[in-house]
This record gives C-alpha cells, structure tokens and sequence, in this order.
C-alpha cells in the first residue's frame, strides 16, 4: 500500500514505484525466498489514491494507493501447485496478504518527527505471499485456474447476445463503446463470484478484437465524439434479474436497464460508425437489450437487484487497454415535429482504397496550369504579400496552454522520472494528448524505448507507469509497399532530423533577440552542445597552423540553409538584385594593388585572434 503508515512505521508515497517498474522486471518468490521462485508476474502497475478500481475493495482509505500485481504460477513444479493451491484457500477465507522485497537508494527516503520514514523512491526486486504483510490490508484481489483467455481472444461471435457476451470477456482486448456504471452503485450491485463492479457497464456498440480493428487507434473515438456533439446525459433506473439463454459459456444473468434515450443514444453511435471504414467491425445483426451482465452461471437463488435512480453523463470508447471517456454535455436541440435533431457525424478521413494517397494528390496539384507557370519562389513570395503589415492587433485574452507548453512540461517530468541518476539521459520521441514516447539511454548499455502516459490538471503534470515499447522506424515511399529502415535511415529519422530542427528553431531566436544581453544566458547550453559535439569527434575550428592561430578569420555567420525549416525558401539572399558600383570596383582594385606595391603586412596578436574566434564558436 501508498499513502498511508504501514506497521513497520514506513509510509511509501504514491509515485514512489514508478522509476523502478520502468527499468527492472519484478519477480515472485515465496516468503522472500529468492532460492524459491513460484512463477513469473506478468502485470505490476501503481494505482494512484482515488482510482475508481478502489471502489471494489471495502474500506479503502481514501489517501491510499496500491501496487497491483498479476501473478501466474508456474503449474508444472510441485512448488508452483503447493503455493497456488495455499494462495487459493487464504484467498477464500480473506487471508491471503503479500509483501515486497525493495532496496531504498540513497536519499530516496527521509525520516519524520515522529519516526516514520518517507520512502519516495525505491528499487523493487519482488512480490511474495506471505503470512502477515507490513500492512493489514494487502489481500488477493481474485484467484482463479486459467480460463482459455487465449482461446477466447480468437472466438467469433454468431450475434444474438453471445456478441455482448464477447465483450465482456474481453476486457482488455476487445473494442467496444460503452456506458459504465458509477463506482458506488457498481459495488452495491456487483456479485461476489461475477464480473467485477469496476468492469460492470451497458455495451452500446462492440467491434471485436482491438488488434483487428482498422484504422489509427484515434479513429473510432473520433467517430463517437463527433456523433455526440451536442448531446445530453440520461438518467432512469436499473433493477431486478434477467437471464440469457446458455451457449455453452454459462448462463448469462444481468440486471435490466430503464433508461429513456439510451436507444436514440446507441443509435447515433452506431450510425456514425456504419458510415465509416470501421463498420465491417460493427455487429448489428441483434437487437438492442440495454442490460448490466454481473456474470455467468451464477447460482440460481441470485437476488435481484432492487430499483436503484442512475444517471450516465460519460460515453467510454474502449479500445484494448485503453479508454476515452466522452463527456455528454447537451441538451440536444428538440423539434417539436421531427423529435431531437441530431448532428450529421463529422467523420475523420480514414484511408480506404478508393481514396487518393497524399502523393497522388500531390502530384496532380503540381500538374496544373498554375503551378506550371509559377515558380516555387513566385508561390512564397504571393504567399508572403498576403500576410497584412500594420494592421492593429486587438487585444485577447490568454489562451490555454499551448501545445509546446504542454511538452515542455511532459518534457520536464519525464526528465525527472527516467533521468534523475548521473550517466542517464532521454530523447523525447513523440508526444500525444495521452501519452509520451521516450527513449532512455545509460552509458553503452544501448537505449530503452517506454511509453508513458500522462494527464494534465492545471499547471501540473501526472506520470503513470512507464509501459516498454519498441520503436521502429518505416520507410513509406512514393510507390510501393513500406519497408524497414537501414542504420543510416534510421539514425536521420531519430537523430538528424530532430536536431536539425531544434538547431533551425534555436537560430531563428538568437536572430530575434535584441541585444547581446539578451542571449547571455544561453551561453553555457550552447558551449555544453560544443562540446558534446566535438566529443564526437566532429572538428568545429578552422584550419590551425603549427603554433595554434588561425590561418585566416572565420566569416560572419549568417542565416544558415538548414533542411526543411524554410529559411531557404523565405530569405534566399542569392534570389535578390546585387548592384555594385563600378567606380567603387575600380577603387578597390587600386588599393589592391597599392597594397601589393608597398608589400606591407599586416601582423596579427595570436592571443585577439584565439580570443575572437571563441567568440565567434560560443
């Protein structure tokens, strides 16, 4: 447990696992036998104080969190049986606790007035069952045998409410828009050998397996929100027993659902969907039973769930592991002849094949009349006298925070929680409304990708547990199929590019300041960046002669032509008329050869010139 004082008088805080679940695999042993592993654990997460799954477990404190582990034991020992076996009838009698094995680094922890020690971070190496953990209230959430999860990830559906039933089996895998029901009236209703009250929900749309599901990962939340625009929440009532023929999984036994404008809900759903690339994934050869499923093959003597007021403002989009919630924030716009008039789904442009690629489009924009008798050059500069000049800016208010605000924030977060030890750095790699994909380096030991998802409350940032990833990079050319990129390719697509970037970003800033003083203080980061650079073995000096100077001084740097930041495009100073005075020529070629005449030299101070030219490199 996090959050609160254990009876070893430590108190972990909320957050404290997360470093460690992104760099160490976690083990299980019996009794903190290391000499007697038991099995493999295949999930650990940190859940958070006010996770809505608390509201399963009676008594939870509200301060407290959980580190929640997955354990499979490994069948095929006598050790792995014995302790399955031991971990099941504690767990039927409510006394199955477990405990961690840890190490707390060097100032991951301080100690209170009163004797309790702060842990605020800490290296976890194991879970185990125990007799008695640190805490009373560590427990087993369920036991159970393995139930053909792999088999029913692949089962199809022949309709009727079997298609219901899929998705409640497949939660974490499956693809469905649902509404779930409220945390306390879920731990009223849920039955102790049933689906568990956080998974208890009313399925409005299933779509099967989330893998199989086509399309980016956004699309069908896209789809649900724009086919909700504008609608209210629904409130009615749940309550008493229904019963669903058995095909062989269980009999399915649910509480009935009174709910007006759930069905014209469900509708708009489905017909935003129908009318898109993902309606093949649709199953609609049923009717719609609007019910709560609290499981299968329950005992007969199940009481019935008494009448109970509920109301639904959130629509979940569930794909897999993850869900968007959707909220409702109405009222629709009723005509008092037609009924409600619901919006015309704005749908995102999925690809399909009967749709032209980017590159065709391309490619016919450029073969058109106007672009043949114009220039790229011509095109920027009309683009450019459009933009108005002196025209008074009103003034506005402050607009949220800005999507590069938002990553610099993620940025520093992450920073903090996969870069915090000497010898460690990461590369941010992508950023999404939910999640960041970061790339961890130590030393030689090559990079782990992770990621990582985020929410945002205010000012503040909130990390999750960093989840291993792999990160591919794909070459998409014009024609053809997609292939995997080489080294080199690569090292231009994660490295290059990137910097190339930051560095165009960077140069155009300096060329905006206002003065020198301005700049000062990004002097150390530009020198830091030298010399990163030459310990790479890049040589950033001119040629030097035997005693050190500089043959010649270096020019003045102006604008550089960095690929793709447009500088090229916008400021090309070769596009502009150089009209040079042929009296000022005839001078200079007389002072050329008077200089030439006289042989005079010109004597440089080595120590001005060493001087100028870090200068000049800073």
């Amino acid at each position: 447990m996090t959050g609160v004082v254990d009876e070893v008088s430590d108190l972990i805080t909320p957050g404290a696992f997360a470093h460690t679940l992104a760099t160490r695999p976690v083990k299980t042993v019996w009794h903190h036998e290391w000499k007697d592993p038991i099995g493999v654990v295949l999930e650990i997460a940190e859940w958070r104080p006010g996770d809505a799954r608390f509201a399963t477990i009676p008594n939870w404190p509200a301060e407290a969190g959980a580190l929640v582990a997955t354990i499979q034991f490994n069948l095929r020992t006598q050790r792995g049986r014995d302790v399955y076996e031991q971990v099941r009838q504690w767990h039927e009698h409510g006394e199955a606790q477990f405990s961690i094995g840890y190490r707390v680094p060097p100032s991951g922890a301080t100690k209170r007035s009163d004797g309790v020690r702060v842990i605020r971070k800490l290296d976890l190496y194991e879970v185990s069952p125990v007799l008695h953990g640190a805490h009373p209230m560590t427990r087993s959430l369920e036991v159970k045998a393995d139930g053909g999860a792999s088999e029913l990830e692949h089962k199809t559906t022949v309709g009727g409410h079997l298609d219901f039933k899929a998705a409640e089996r497949q939660v974490g895998r499956g693809a469905m828009v649902a509404l779930y029901v409220p945390g306390e009236i879920a731990g009223r209703i849920a039955h102790p050998d049933g689906t568990f009250a956080r998974d208890l929900h009313i399925t409005l749309a299933y779509l099967g397996d989330a893998e199989r599901l086509p399309g980016h990962p956004d699309d069908l939340a896209d789809l649900v929100a724009a086919a909700l625009q504008g609608a209210s929440p629904v409130e009615g009532k749940i309550g008493g027993i229904g019963r669903f023929p058995d095909t062989g999984d269980g009999e399915p036994v649910f509480v009935p659902v009174d709910v007006p404008g759930l069905a014209s809900l469900r509708q708009r759903i489905v017909d935003a969907i129908e009318s898109s690339p993902l309606a093949s994934s649709l199953n609609v050869d049923h009717g719609f039973t609007p019910h709560i499923t609290l499981g299968y093959g329950l005992p007969l003597d199940t009481v019935p769930t008494p009448s109970i007021a509920v109301a639904f403002d959130t629509v979940h989009v569930v794909r897999g592991p993850d869900s968007t919630p959707i909220r409702l924030l109405g009222p629709l716009a009723t005509d008092a002849h037609t009924g409600p008039t619901v919006a015309e789904p704005r749908l995102p442009s999925l690809a399909s094949a009967e749709e032209k690629s980017a590159h065709q489009a391309v490619r016919q924009a450029l073969a058109a009349p106007r672009w043949a008798r114009a220039s790229a050059r011509a095109a920027v500069l009309e683009a450019k006298s459009r933009i108005p000049t002196g025209v008074p800016v009103s003034p506005l208010q402050p607009l949220p925070a800005s999507y590069e605000d938002i990553r610099e924030r993620v940025s520093s977060a992450v920073h903090g929680l996969l870069a915090s030890e000497d010898g460690t750095w990461c590369c941010i790699e992508a950023t999404y409304p939910d999640r960041v994909i970061v790339s961890v380096h130590q030393g030689d030991s090559g990079a782990r990708t992770y990621a990582v998802p985020y929410s945002m409350s205010g000012t503040e940032i909130a990390l999750e547990t960093p989840q291993p990833v792999e990160l591919a990079t794909v070459v998409i050319p014009d024609e053809g199929s997609a292939r995997p990129a080489d080294s080199a390719e690569t090292a231009d697509n994660l490295l290059v590019r990137p910097t190339l970037r930051a560095l165009a970003e960077a140069t155009s800033r300096v060329q905006a300041a206002d003065a020198n003083e301005q700049l000062e203080p990004v002097r150390a980061s530009v020198s830091n960046l030298l010399s990163a650079l030459s310990a790479k073995g890049l040589d950033l000096t001119t040629e030097d002669d035997e005693d050190g100077t500089a043959e010649e001084p270096l020019p003045a740097s102006g604008p550089a032509a960095v690929a793709g930041n447009g500088i090229d495009l916008w400021d090309d100073p070769y596009d502009e008329p150089h009209d040079v005075d042929e009296a000022d020529e005839a001078d200079e070629a007389d002072e050329a050869d008077e200089a030439d005449e006289s042989g005079a030299t010109v004597h440089l101070d080595a120590t001005e010139v060493k001087a100028r030219l870090a200068a000049i490199q800073l």
